[in-house]
């Protein structure tokens, strides 16, 4: 594909991503987990325009056991995933996120720097230390992305 001003070549980061590895650092004991189990799945898409979108489950998530989850089931549930569809923003090294909609209503309107790196079919993402949504220590995570065939 050629770059023209009507046309221009996206991103390398634009395109559907699916997850291979999830790990968080907690900065004080310097432990490092895997939150969602080492086969925690998650896609994201990023768009050529600015828009992203993406889900994460936990590895062991379960299905409740009617239509309507129990309370207990639904907590399980949201504890157990990520989502959240806004815009994103590229910045040197940084990826910006500005979350519109979200699993976490603490989210919502907020920026969220992370720092990434691009390189042929892989993805690589790390957070800033920030309070962690899943443990509530401080931590650094990483994120490690295949693009999605």
């Amino acid at each position: 594909m050629s770059q023209t001003d009507s046309n221009p070549v996206p991103h390398p980061i634009v395109g559907t991503w699916r997850l291979t590895a999830f790990t968080e650092q907690d900065l004080q004991t310097g432990a490092v987990t895997h939150p969602f189990g080492r086969q925690a799945t998650a896609i994201v898409v990023y768009t050529a325009k600015g828009d992203v979108a993406t889900i994460f489950a936990a590895a062991d998530r379960k299905s409740p056991a009617a239509a309507q989850a129990s309370d207990q089931e639904a907590i399980a549930l949201y504890r157990s995933m990520i989502a959240f569809a806004g815009r994103y923003e590229l910045a040197g090294e940084k990826l910006i996120y500005y979350p519109e909609i979200s699993w976490n209503e603490a989210w919502n309107g907020t920026k969220q720097e992370r720092f990434f790196h691009v390189s042929d079919n892989r993805l690589e993402v790390r957070s800033a230390p920030a309070i962690s949504t899943l443990t509530g220590a401080v931590t650094v995570f990483n994120l490690v992305w295949e693009r999605k065939a």
